[in-house]
């Protein structure tokens, strides 16, 4: 059964479906052939750095300690440190051979300082180098640095006693022990430059203190280049555009065979359908034939014309019964001097007869 729209809507459908797959087409004809990329991002090295420093405080001959030393995370009483043994350790690791340089140095920092935390300002300090600056060179994935140190507590608390009583400025003092690194890694035009200071920090002017470690940590890097890759066209899309195409083609020939104008049958029977639907509960059927006495005929527009003088008069709407519902195209309202029709296949229902009917309608 073929689907029932007038001509101009079906000129219409035409029209919007050709552009759409012309549309459509050229779309996917500048997708397929247009070149494609992506920003890829490359890892050309990658590498981690690790910086540490164990400690041992020994202690010298005292009726409290058994031990000749203590581990790390303790507290210490001053007075029976006899010297503290440091273990510094720094690892680089790449993943491929480089050309690495650089160098390093263990040094003792003594600080006078005043506040705490966030707030510490220093007033004066001092280095005191334990393992000079020393360069280090090699060619291959990564280095390693080991070095142990063993220093007196006393010297340093003796110094920082001094210089306060020299500059008469009552600070609080501390000691760093730090290992400084500076190294740098060159493979295949890429540059890489690293710094690391592991430290540990010790009070001083205190009778008992613990030792704080600083910059303790693991720290990988890499380095990454963008590059712009070729890359072919999108197969979800090259699908999608397909599908859309084929359903607009599906439609178009659909439109071409499957739909028809509508008859003029066709119009009266929509006509009938919606007079139905709008005003059935109005409608008086007939058995027989309607005929006319002596009233004065008049044709009528429409369906609400027909319904607003029925209103007016008060009055039914009539209409001739038939099994074949087609045949079914008179409608009326009548009173004591006039008779309306309406004519849903007549073309000239909206012009008065002057004449009246005798007879059968």
């Amino acid at each position: 059964m073929k689907l029932k729209i007038t001509k101009t809507l079906k000129a219409i459908l035409l029209v919007i479906n050709v552009i759409l797959i012309i549309g459509v087409v050229i779309y996917f004809y500048r997708y397929y052939t247009s070149p494609h990329s992506i920003e890829e991002t490359i890892v050309k090295y990658s590498y981690i750095q690790k910086g540490d420093i164990k400690y041992q405080v020994q202690l010298i001959p005292n009726d409290l300690y058994e031990e000749r030393s203590i581990d790390e995370g303790s507290i210490y009483i001053t007075q029976l440190i006899d010297c503290i043994k440091v273990s510094c350790n720094y690892n680089f690791e790449g993943d491929k051979s480089a050309d690495i340089k650089g160098d390093y140095e263990i040094a003792a920092v003594v600080e006078g300082y005043v506040g705490e935390k966030d707030s510490v300002k220093t007033i004066w300090k001092k280095k005191f180098p334990i393992i000079p600056r020393t360069t280090i060179e090699a060619q291959k994935e990564g280095i390693s640095i080991d070095k142990e140190v063993l220093f007196k507590l006393d010297e340093y608390r003796e110094f920082a006693r001094v210089i306060i009583e020299i500059l008469k400025v009552n600070t609080n003092a501390k000691l760093c022990i730090q290992m400084n690194v500076n190294l740098k890694a060159d493979i295949d035009k890429i540059s890489v430059q690293e710094k690391m200071s592991p430290a540990i920090e010790i009070p001083l002017n205190v009778n008992y203190f613990t030792i704080s470690k600083l910059n303790i940590a693991e720290k990988p890097g890499k380095v990454e280049e963008t590059n712009r890759v070729k890359v072919p066209p999108d197969k979800k899309i090259i699908i999608l555009c397909g599908i859309i195409i084929g359903i607009l083609i599906i439609s178009l020939l659909y439109l071409i065979i499957f739909t028809t104008e509508p008859t003029i049958k066709d119009k009266d029977i929509k006509n009938f359908n919606k007079i139905f639907k709008n005003h059935g509960n109005r409608l008086v059927a007939l058995s027989n034939k309607f005929v006319t006495a002596n009233q004065r005929c008049c044709r009528v527009k429409s369906i609400d014309d027909l319904v607003r003088i029925a209103d007016e008069l008060g009055k039914p709407i009539f209409y001739e019964h038939s099994r074949n519902f087609v045949e079914i195209t008179r409608f009326f309202v009548f009173d004591d001097t006039w008779l309306y029709i309406l004519d849903i296949k007549d073309s000239t229902y909206n012009e008065v007869i002057k004449e009246p009917d005798k007879g059968l309608i």
